[in-house]
């Protein structure tokens, strides 16, 4: 189908005789044709994702921390509620303004964000 965006997840755990495994697909319809892939130097301050200003309703945002030392974190209007180890990432829903902050050294974060 056109205009939708589709996630699949697949998660497995294993430890100490414990498994998890989950798996879910979901498809969310698009209303806009605004989107941005970019890599950016995150640093030791609040920064705004520079190219989420451009688009006018952020909505699904993929962001990866490419540092191979520090993490990053990552939130909407400086409150940060992800936390990106070297090499995680994320996938959420923006309500607002998309901000990141790396932890000790500066950090390149690649994300893409798509307008809902």
């Amino acid at each position: 189908m056109a205009d939708e965006i589709s996630m699949t997840l697949s998660l497995q755990f294993k430890k100490s005789g414990a498994v998890l495994q989950r798996s879910e697909s979901i498809r969310i319809d698009v209303a806009g044709d605004a989107f941005a892939h970019e890599i950016q130097s995150i640093p030791v301050a609040n920064t705004a994702l520079v190219e989420a200003a451009a688009i006018g309703d952020p909505g699904i945002v993929f962001v990866k921390n490419l540092d191979a030392t520090n993490f990053v974190t990552v939130g909407l209007t400086g409150s940060y509620t992800a936390k990106l180890l070297p090499g995680e990432w994320a996938i959420f829903r923006a309500a607002g303004a998309i901000f990141a902050l790396a932890d000790t050294d500066t950090c390149l974060v690649e994300y893409f964000i798509i307008e809902a």
